[in-house]
């Protein structure tokens, strides 16, 4: 429910916790609770990694079989051209970014940074991308978009995520669950007996603690 209202109120939020603590997971889940049904065209999911650039992201000059160049429109334009077609009738569109921080955000990002804000949405914020050979070309990102990014904190060797897209997003962190209740049901429905959901489950926590403190 926090994850639900964040995006409805914000818009753009991004799930941060350690490797395996079930992110990916319920992304789509999460996507599909906040449309209200499972609605494959209307969700998206991609993976951002260092050679992930403007031109994959939103449009570029790519080569073509026939050794020319010639503009291509990357996914995220792409989608939200497909937004705006169902802005009107308010039709919810989630956009899932994997490993948001290990790809250079600014760069990929560039003068959208501005456009992802909530109150920045919309045909009165449209402006020309840097590829528009056309000055009246404008491009916009519709209300009923919206971002849900990933990020792995405990991935130390990347860059901080940069403070300007971090005031555009709200931060929600994911923990471990192994002691909670759901867990333990989980194993029982699994056929474990309650000596060995009790082993799994002060083992992980034992070895959570220790990294922890590592």
């Amino acid at each position: 429910n926090e994850v639900l209202n964040a995006l409805k109120e914000k818009k753009n939020v991004v799930l941060q916790g350690a490797p395996g603590v079930g992110k990916t997971f319920i992304a789509e889940r999460l996507s599909y609770a906040f449309i209200g049904f499972k609605d494959r065209q209307r969700v998206k999911m991609i993976q951002f990694h260092q050679s992930y650039s403007y031109e994959d992201f939103i449009q570029g000059f790519r080569p073509t079989a026939k050794g020319t160049f010639a503009m291509k429109y990357g996914i995220f334009h792409q989608f939200c051209r497909q937004a705006q077609r169902d802005e009107a009738q308010g039709k919810p569109y989630v956009f899932i970014i994997d490993e948001i921080n290990r790809g250079n955000l600014s760069k990929i990002f560039g003068e959208l940074m501005m456009l992802i804000e909530p109150d920045k949405r919309g045909k009165n914020y449209a402006i020309p991308l840097a590829y528009s050979e056309n000055p009246d070309e404008e491009f916009y990102i519709p209300e009923n978009l919206h971002l849900l990014g990933l990020m792995n904190t405990a991935d130390r060797s990347l860059a901080m995520v940069d403070y300007a897209l971090r005031r555009r997003f709200r931060f929600i962190p994911l923990q471990p669950e192994f002691a909670s209740t759901a867990f333990a049901g989980f194993l029982a429905q699994k056929g474990a007996n309650p000596e060995l959901v009790h082993k799994i489950v002060s083992q992980m926590n034992d070895l959570n603690k220790a990294i922890a403190d590592d």
